[in-house]
């Protein structure tokens, strides 16, 4: 299934359909199909609902339970966001200086790092000393909101130096639930930029 252009009420429900805070990871979709469609979709290994907008494509998992009737709903989970033009090609979309983040130490302790940039896979940071001299990988926490902090290895893909700054940019493995839920972190943010575009 793939939808080029979403118009604004689609767009909408597509927002309102993730933006409930306090919902489950997965969320429902009522579709309509005869019974043979119905067999052939839920015997297939893998299935997913694409969605072209503006140079970003969303891939959401869908998965459909063999023991519904045809037409019942069908379960989605936060969608892989995927940048498609400019010259880097396709690559995770990444969040612009997402909001209410925080890096910590193991520990809990707080540290001096501002996040520029997040995917679901890296982020770019901004510090005032290197963050990679001596060690190969870093491990800290991100804390997402009070429920969730996720424990991240970094490992360095780029670090410059700018005007007294360092600009850092890592990449990090998530085990499924971590994932889960900094894809759903990501959607959100990117749903609250196309509403801002919209204005």
């Amino acid at each position: 299934m793939s939808q080029r252009y979403l118009d604004d009420e689609e767009l909408a429900m597509l927002g309102d359909l993730f933006r409930d805070e306090h919902a489950g990871a997965q969320r429902s979709l009522s579709i309509t199909m005869d019974e043979a469609l119905f067999a052939l979709l839920t015997g297939a290994s893998s299935l997913e609902l694409k969605l072209d907008i503006q140079g970003t494509q969303l891939t959401f998992p869908v998965s459909l339970s063999p023991g519904l009737p045809a037409g019942e709903d069908a379960a989605l989970t936060a969608p892989q966001i995927t940048s498609l033009a400019g010259s880097a090609g396709r690559r995770a979309w990444r969040l612009p200086n997402p909001d209410g983040l925080q890096l910590l130490t193991p520990d809990g302790g707080s540290l001096d790092i501002t996040i520029r940039d997040l995917s679901i896979s890296g982020m770019r940071l901004v510090s005032q000393h290197s963050l990679f001299e001596e060690a190969t990988t870093k491990t800290v926490l991100l804390k997402l909101d009070s429920e969730h902090q996720l424990p991240l290895n970094l490992k360095p893909v780029k670090e410059r130096r700018g005007e007294g700054l360092w600009v850092t940019t890592v990449q990090f493995e998530l085990g499924v639930a971590d994932r889960l839920a900094l894809s759903e972190f990501v959607f959100r943010g990117f749903l609250e930029r196309m509403e801002q575009e919209r204005l």
